[in-house]
């Protein structure tokens, strides 16, 4: 029971707020960019899998240190398994995004195939923090408050419901530091504009990816002996 709840949420929740972005920017509030609800949606819908895997994070030992200390397995299970947990929610979420992809406005083109080489290092640059974020809560027990309040800040510092084409020189580059916006951006230039995102934006999502699950994994193979105590 408890799972086919889920599997309904997981199906309801990015349809109510896929139709929802869609009525109040198409008819109560539109905006005059190019079909600016299929870029919030898009931004919206990729920033779930961050927002989800970030936040779930800080439990991912502390909540199974009962499991930690009475079996020995490979601990790095813990983090992928709830990982994947939410990949596979995720994905029912990106296919009511497909379903409705044209009634947004999208156009299928040969941009797609760029797809996979953004959300690829996407998915590595999530893990890997969400790998730092898990170990840092077992000495620092404020770091999921802390995250709770930093994960909806960067959202809004994030080219979801602003387009950085539009901003002020000054704050556009301002904003270019966040790490999650090249990604971003990239979503944007091949769901939203059919177009090859910049090699500037690709190499920095493949940079920014493989360094956080670079780190992600040396942090949490060297908190090896503080795992095994929690």
């Amino acid at each position: 029971m408890g799972a086919a709840l889920g599997f309904a949420w997981s199906l309801g929740n990015p349809l109510v707020v896929t139709l929802t972005y869609y009525i109040v920017f198409t008819y109560i509030l539109p905006s005059n960019q190019d079909r600016f609800a299929l870029h919030l949606v898009t931004g919206v819908v990729h920033w779930m899998l961050f927002s989800q895997v970030v936040l779930q994070s800080s439990d991912w030992l502390i909540g199974n240190n009962g499991l930690i200390r009475k079996l020995r397995f490979p601990r790095i299970l813990l983090p992928l398994s709830s990982t994947i947990t939410v990949i596979s929610f995720w994905l029912v979420a990106m296919a009511v995004y497909a379903a409705l992809y044209t009634v947004l406005g999208g156009n299928v083109g040969g941009a797609l195939i760029w797809y996979p080489l953004v959300l690829i290092p996407y998915i590595s640059t999530v893990f890997g923090l969400g790998l730092a974020i898990s170990v840092l809560q077992i000495t620092h027990r404020d770091i999921k408050h802390l995250t709770e309040v930093f994960v909806p800040l960067l959202f809004w510092l994030t080219p979801i419901v602003w387009v950085s084409s539009t901003l002020p020189q000054d704050i556009a580059q301002a904003v270019s530091f966040n790490p999650l916006a090249p990604f971003f951006n990239s979503f944007t230039a091949i769901l939203h504009d059919n177009v090859q995102p910049s090699v500037r934006d690709l190499v920095l999502c493949w940079t920014i990816g493989l360094a956080a699950i670079t780190a992600g994994l040396i942090t949490f193979k060297r908190a090896d002996k503080v795992i095994e105590f929690l």
